[in-house]
């Protein structure tokens, strides 16, 4: 198994200077890389990117977790965190504490990870987490 410890510090780096997010590192935590980052301008929920078992890419906010396999993913998983931030992906709530993401797709949702999801993911959903960029502190 290949440690992708520094190339997803390399992502998460990448992407907190994109955007000039501030964040922290988290080192007595089981897994490789945890950064937090706190609600600031930009973000309007904390988030949480992580890498566990040396190769999966982990994005959490407000109770839904995701796992991307590193060598596979990181580009898509990059592009997913740069749509978070645009307000262009989104956390869709479903029945029985399911959890869907979702990105904008040439003006429709795909729902590109499912969580505990055992019911179909709802086309209108009636509520849905997502990073509001209108929101400045």
């Amino acid at each position: 198994m290949t440690d992708c410890s520094e190339e997803a510090t390399a992502l998460f780096t990448r992407f907190a200077e994109r955007h000039r997010l501030t964040y922290s590192v988290e080192t007595d935590v089981p897994i490789e890389v945890l950064w937090r980052f706190p609600i600031q301008n930009g973000l309007s929920l904390p988030i949480t990117l992580g890498l566990q078992n040396c190769d999966e890419l982990n994005f959490g906010v407000e109770h839904f977790w995701s796992f991307f396999p590193f060598e596979e993913s990181a580009s898509f998983f990059e592009d997913v965190l740069d749509a978070w931030v645009a307000g262009q992906a989104r956390i869709v709530p479903i029945a029985l504490g399911g959890r869907a993401l979702q990105r904008l797709d040439g003006g429709r949702w795909k729902t590109i990870y499912r969580a505990n999801c055992l019911l179909p993911v709802p086309r209108n959903p009636k509520r849905t987490i997502t990073n509001d960029r209108s929101r400045q502190l």
